[in-house]
């Protein structure tokens, strides 16, 4: 029994000494840090950490576990005054190495580094109509240029990426893009080329300096038939080709007037599924005549308008006079042919007549003057 209680004793004291030893008590002092804390993408950064040996080396970059890879290089060493120094290196810095850095996780102390890349601009020979975007035209040439507006003289090489993948003219299609230097060429632009473009300025170590992204959109293009000819009282169907990304609004005028759903008027969508791509007007009248236009509006650009569509209108029975014309030509030409056929035959009769009187007053001659000899 007393050995029981002497026992008791003595896991208590153990238990409460290590309860009392905690490094939070331990220790006295927060990490301490040195380096960087604003580097241009491409430099090298570094950032030192010191702590007490009683604590852990853990780094972390906002929230995220850091090991040693390509990204970074973690070193630790120990003092001679007994303290921890752990040292995170890069030779290239980017903009994923953005962000706040701890070396344990037993204080929220943090190192912000900031890395700051060059200003680039990229500039279309189209609307450029802000910082974010541009839009190139149909079936046009978009010209991109990338600038490093810090460059000062220090020679860059650039390289072109279209929704992350490298733009190069030994493409599969070597005539559709060309690169050279800064500046990209695109020589018929079209809905497949709307997409994120990127502009990468690389040193000469091909480190990338700096890195610019910019959206291509498509310009609306709208198209209809110069003329176009339909009866009255029947079905128009007219249909405005349409291209553009976003697909664009549209909308239809006749003269200066803009159509507006009726019984008579109705808008169909294409086989596209652009709504109100078709024209419909049934029955069309001999007023509708003139000139028709649509219009394609989209939040990337102005309002685009087709060139014009004349619209002619026969009448009902127009379709039927030239039967009836063809009709009277036949008619008459049979006629004619007739009349000619008959006068013809007529002549050919009398003069068939007129060739067989002497032959046969000749013979009746002859055969007289036969019988007289013989008696």
């Amino acid at each position: 029994m007393c050995w029981n209680s002497l026992s008791i004793v003595v896991y208590s004291v153990v238990f409460y000494a290590l309860l009392d030893f905690q490094p939070s008590r331990v220790l006295a002092d927060e990490p301490t840090y040195e380096g960087n804390t604003t580097v241009r993408e491409g430099d090298p950064f570094k950032i030192t950490c010191r702590v007490s040996m009683f604590q852990v080396i853990k780094w972390q970059k906002d929230g995220q576990t850091l090991v040693t890879d390509e990204h970074f290089n973690i070193s630790e060493a120990v003092t001679s005054d007994n303290m921890f120094v752990s040292t995170i290196t890069t030779n290239s810095a980017s903009s994923m190495h953005s962000g706040a850095y701890r070396c344990t996780t037993q204080y929220n102390k943090f190192h912000v580094l900031n890395v700051v890349t060059a200003t680039l601009s990229i500039k279309g020979n189209y609307d450029h109509y802000t910082d974010q975007y541009n839009v190139g035209e149909y079936r046009s040439k978009l010209v991109l240029n990338c600038n490093d507006d810090e460059a000062h003289g220090v020679k860059y090489t650039s390289k072109w990426f279209k929704d992350g993948n490298q733009i190069t003219t030994d493409s599969e299609d070597p005539h559709h893009y060309d690169v050279s230097e800064n500046t990209l060429v695109v020589n018929r632009f079209v809905e497949s080329d709307v997409g994120e473009y990127k502009c990468e300025i690389r040193d000469s170590n091909n480190n990338v300096k700096a890195e610019k992204t910019v959206k291509i959109f498509l310009k609306p293009y709208m198209k209809l038939p110069k003329t176009a000819t339909f009866i009255e009282g029947e079905k128009m169907e007219l249909e405005c080709v349409v291209y553009g990304v976003p697909t664009p609004e549209i909308s239809w005028k006749f003269e200066n007037k803009t159509l507006l759903p009726t019984e008579q008027i109705k808008f169909l969508p294409n086989k596209k599924n652009i709504s109100n791509a078709i024209l419909v007007l049934d029955p069309i009248k001999m007023e509708d005549r003139g000139n028709f236009f649509c219009i394609g509006k989209s939040n990337v650009s102005y309002p685009v308008t087709s060139g014009a569509s004349y619209v002619r209108i026969k009448d009902k029975m127009a379709a039927l006079w030239p039967f009836l014309g063809i009709c009277a030509e036949v008619i008459l030409l049979c006629l004619v042919i007739f009349i000619y056929e008959k006068k013809r035959n007529k002549a050919e009769f009398e003069e068939s007549d007129t060739d067989q009187g002497p032959e046969t007053n000749n013979a009746n001659d002859h055969s007289g003057g036969d019988v007289r000899h013989r008696k």
